[in-house]
């Protein structure tokens, strides 16, 4: 029995002495740090790929189906797919002990949006005049019906939007926004393992990029990514190393402020929503450490992460801004008068004129994600990463602008200078609002990065 005991206590020693002490935080929290006794300067540089899927459906309400309808309906419509491909270059700086510099600059390869009618019942669609429709054609689309887009288009797709980023244009056509910020780490679990690792961040991300916008006189006039907005995030997030697992939580809040030259505008007291989107969420998961020998600096970490983000009421480019952008029926011009007073000669406002942005305002709504990533650090100086990422957002609509303010006690629109330049009647009305639902998200990412 003593024999077997002393089997046992032996094993736990061995363990013990196999388990990694204090080493490099979870990806969430691993800060660049210099001035140390081992490590007097800490520099990293980072080649990032990520390709990005979108797919939804785009649907709109419908009101007067029947003589009897008591309520307003939400029917399919569209279904929309974007790709995107980008590069990014960060480097990181330690410029003092657990300190961090970065700055990064996300090169988007090419980006694009197409359309197509909701036939997503497949060999079981049936169309109109069928009275058990439920599918979509030129025939019943509320698109085509309103004028966006031209019943007489051929083939799978309705609409397409123009080619973006480096593949399609050049110079700043292939940007967004520079990156850069500092990390610091007040409490490190490096440094006293008796803690956790803490950390602070700030990140301003300035739009440097060309303007997007759709011209549909000239489609392939504009190949540009940027929506023309800086964002300052404010993140932080703890982690805390027990063996061969780090688990981890993270939050942040991103606020968006648009450009002078952006398509975000202010049209006067009228328009109740003015700005960008504001968006804020959380990070949380775990790191699990199969293979580690920190001596050598090797490690193997399996990454399973969940993410809640929250993005709240504001204009913005939404799923179907390009194929709103330039239609002939929703101008602020004389044609648009009748519906929205603000577009007539009766007040001024910087829309009069104006072909239709595509910019909406976009109601509150929340996304859900997951991801697993493993990575691999291969001695001191290199290290790779390779993750999949997937999100749903929850249905939400995507117009919905408010008609304006009312100047006097009676609490209805009624003058010109009360109705919000933005508003369109065909689009914002209850009843003839876009919605998209079904939104998946699709990354893929990887990473290499040297560190010395």
């Amino acid at each position: 029995m003593r024999r077997a005991w002393a089997v046992v206590l032996v094993a736990v020693a061995a363990a013990e002495a196999a388990a990694p002490g204090p080493a490099h935080a979870a990806d969430l929290t691993n800060v660049a740090s210099s001035f140390d006794d081992d490590n007097p300067f800490d520099f990293r540089f980072r080649v990032r790929y990520d390709h990005t899927e979108k797919r939804a459906q785009i649907k709109r309400e419908f009101q007067g189906l029947t003589p009897t309808q008591a309520r307003t309906l939400t029917l399919r419509d569209l279904v929309y797919a974007q790709s995107r491909d980008t590069l990014s270059l960060r480097a990181e700086i330690g410029l003092f002990q657990d300190l961090m510099l970065h700055v990064e600059l996300p090169i988007i390869l090419g980006e694009r949006a197409e359309y197509g009618y909701d036939q997503s019942a497949g060999a079981a669609c049936r169309f109109v005049p069928d009275p058990m429709a439920n599918c979509v054609n030129g025939a019943n689309s509320s698109t085509v019906r309103d004028g966006f887009v031209d019943a007489a288009t051929a083939g799978s797709i309705v609409f397409q939007g123009a080619n973006r980023g480096a593949a399609g244009g050049g110079g700043l056509d292939a940007f967004d926004t520079f990156n850069f910020g500092l990390t610091w780490a007040p409490v490190s679990q490096k440094r006293d393992d008796t803690k956790p690792t803490w950390v602070l961040a700030i990140e301003p991300q300035l739009s440097i990029g060309n303007i997007k916008a759709y011209d549909r006189a000239r489609p392939n006039a504009n190949h540009a990514v940027s929506e023309g907005v800086h964002r300052l995030y404010a993140r932080t997030a703890i982690s805390r190393r027990w063996h061969w697992v780090d688990p981890y939580m993270g939050f942040w809040y991103m606020y968006p402020i648009a450009r002078g030259d952006s398509l975000y505008k202010d049209y006067g007291p009228a328009q109740k929503l003015k700005n960008p989107q504001q968006e804020g969420g959380t990070t949380f998961g775990v790191e699990l450490v199969p293979f580690e020998r920190h001596k050598d600096g090797h490690k193997v970490w399996i990454d399973l992460r969940g993410r809640l983000q929250g993005h709240f009421a504001g204009r913005g480019y939404s799923e179907a801004w390009e194929l709103l952008a330039g239609a002939p029926t929703l101008g602020c011009d004389a044609a648009q008068a009748p519906y929205n007073p603000a577009c007539s000669g009766m007040t001024t406002n910087p829309y009069q004129g104006q072909p239709f942005t595509g910019i909406t305002t976009i109601e509150n709504y929340a996304s859900l994600g997951a991801d697993i990533a493993l990575g691999v650090q291969v001695g001191q100086h290199a290290r790779f990463r390779t993750s999949f990422e997937y999100t749903h957002d929850q249905s939400h609509f995507i117009t919905g602008e408010d008609i304006g303010v009312p100047s006097t006690s009676s609490g209805r629109v009624m003058n010109a200078n009360e109705f919000n330049p933005a508003y369109r009647a065909t689009i914002d009305q209850v009843g003839r609002r876009y919605r998209v639902d079904n939104v998946d998200i699709y990354n893929f990412t990887v990473y290499g990065q040297i560190q010395f």
